[in-house]
């Protein structure tokens, strides 16, 4: 499992892990000491990128912020992108 970790500029801390097996994100988890309303949110984003291309990254979570009702406190839905994508490069 690869793991990266992201600090918001004036915000929270990001922490991904991921698996990634042929190009396909097989594992995900998304935690740190950002706020998230509703809380299990994380765990939707979590299932959204489940096995999904991971050169997709940016694509996917998008469309899951796109037209939902989360309140993100300390972090913004591009840098969930960010810190995924750190993990790829680890």
């Amino acid at each position: 499992m690869k793991r990266a970790e992201y600090k918001v500029p004036g915000g929270k801390l990001l922490v991904a892990e991921t698996e990634v097996k042929d190009g396909v994100l097989t594992t995900v988890k998304v935690t740190g000491d950002f706020f998230m309303h509703p809380e299990e949110a994380i765990n939707d984003l979590e299932e959204a990128l489940n096995g999904r291309d991971a050169s997709q990254i940016d694509e996917i979570v998008e469309g899951f912020f796109g037209g939902k009702e989360i309140a993100l406190f300390g972090v913004s839905e591009k840098d969930f992108a960010h810190v995924l994508k750190l993990t790829l490069d680890s």
